[in-house]
């Protein structure tokens, strides 16, 4: 897998010599990536891209804002005219 998506924060899945674990990426580190495994029983702390089997980028929480959200012009339109019959054909049940 190519690294040069892969940022300080995300998640990437790890496969080192057959043995698979989850790791947080610290940064890079000379030819791969610095990790910090998620389970505390796995002693690595460098991975290579070859290594690297899946990546979940880091996102965000949404903002949250203390002002009530405004509707917009076309939010409140609803259109309650009614077509004519040769606008579509009727429903069959």
């Amino acid at each position: 897998m190519r690294l040069e998506g892969i940022e300080a924060g995300d998640i990437v899945e790890v496969d080192r010599l057959g043995r698979r674990f989850h790791a947080l990426v610290s940064g890079n580190a000379p030819g791969g990536l610095a990790i910090q495994p998620l389970d505390r029983r796995v002693s690595y702390r460098s991975c290579r891209a070859r290594e690297v089997v899946a990546h979940w980028a880091r996102r965000g929480r949404p903002r949250v804002s203390e002002e009530p959200l405004a509707p917009q012009v076309l939010q409140l339109e609803l259109d309650l005219t009614v077509r004519g019959r040769g606008s579509q054909p009727p429903l069959q049940s």
